[in-house]
């Protein structure tokens, strides 16, 4: 089983760097790491020249996420994902989606949990997800971190995975409900496949996040009453919380400090269960 891991990027070479890294870093499955490059000018694509084992391309892009549809394009694996560069694949992850998906031949999308970290690597969050609903999703905000997905190629090759380009903040919303729409049967992994930087630079702190949201969200169905929008994020709660999503734990993890990689390891005590991001 071969996977393509896109990774749309521009001026965040450090960064990159330790995404790179991450994904250097996975054993036991076959990686196809595609770097999507925006022109960037702080040396990245003199960087990308000199890497071995890297397909990597410097255009220009009408976004992120058309620079992730590009790099599926291209790509050859019969697992597609994508991670931005400022996000890293704990060790073992790839190797773990696999036997989920070889475990579950009829499955096509697989999502897990994911560590909230800061642009130091320190944990501010370790989020365990509950089972996607559409009503959820529709009526509050995306609970499956892009970075924990992973979908298998037939999804591509059907016309079903190409991300809207028509968004530029929230088109994996609207990707995962096109999908739940559709049908397509899905699975968790219940355990930390990723970590996930927050450190105010991201897509989903951008003013016009909102809007997009809340066009999506109207496209597939959100109750027009603030009411009912409010149940519907009380029962999420609920169930977050009889699932133990919100318990506190204590984490460790491994953290690339660069493309090698050279490991950290970071631990935190008490680390919550939700930390807002969205």
């Amino acid at each position: 089983m071969k996977f393509s891991v896109i990774t749309p990027t521009r001026n965040a070479l450090d960064k990159l760097k330790r995404c790179v890294g991450s994904v250097r870093g996975q054993t036991g499955v076959e990686v196809e790491h595609i770097v999507q490059d925006a022109c960037s000018t702080d040396g990245t694509s003199e960087w990308l020249t000199g890497q071995t084992g890297l397909l990597a391309r410097s255009e220009a892009d009408g976004g992120m996420y058309d620079a992730i549809n590009r790099g599926w394009n291209r790509s050859s694996g019969d697992i597609l994902s994508w991670l931005n560069s400022d996000e890293q694949y704990l060790p073992g992850t790839l190797e773990k989606v696999a036997q989920a998906f070889e475990r579950n031949p009829d499955v096509d999308f697989i999502y897990g949990d994911a560590l909230v970290i800061d642009a130091s690597g320190n944990l501010l969050a370790a989020r365990r997800e509950i089972r996607l609903s559409r009503t959820y999703i529709a009526n509050s905000f995306l609970n499956a971190f892009s970075c924990t997905t992973f979908f298998r190629r037939r999804l591509f090759d059907d016309g079903l995975l190409p991300l809207d380009i028509r968004y530029r903040y929230a088109a994996d919303m609207d990707l995962v409900l096109r999908l739940l729409e559709s049908g397509i049967r899905h699975r968790k992994i219940d355990e930390y496949l990723s970590v996930f930087t927050m450190d105010g630079t991201n897509l989903s702190c951008h003013p016009m996040m909102l809007a997009e949201t809340d066009d999506i969200q109207q496209r597939y169905g959100a109750f027009r009453s603030p009411l009912l929008r409010k149940v519907v994020t009380t029962g999420r709660y609920v169930e977050r919380l009889f699932t133990g999503s919100y318990r506190t734990v204590d984490v460790s993890y491994a953290f690339a400090q660069d493309e090698r990689p050279n490991y950290r390891t970071i631990s935190g005590s008490r680390i919550p269960g939700s930390y807002r991001t969205r």
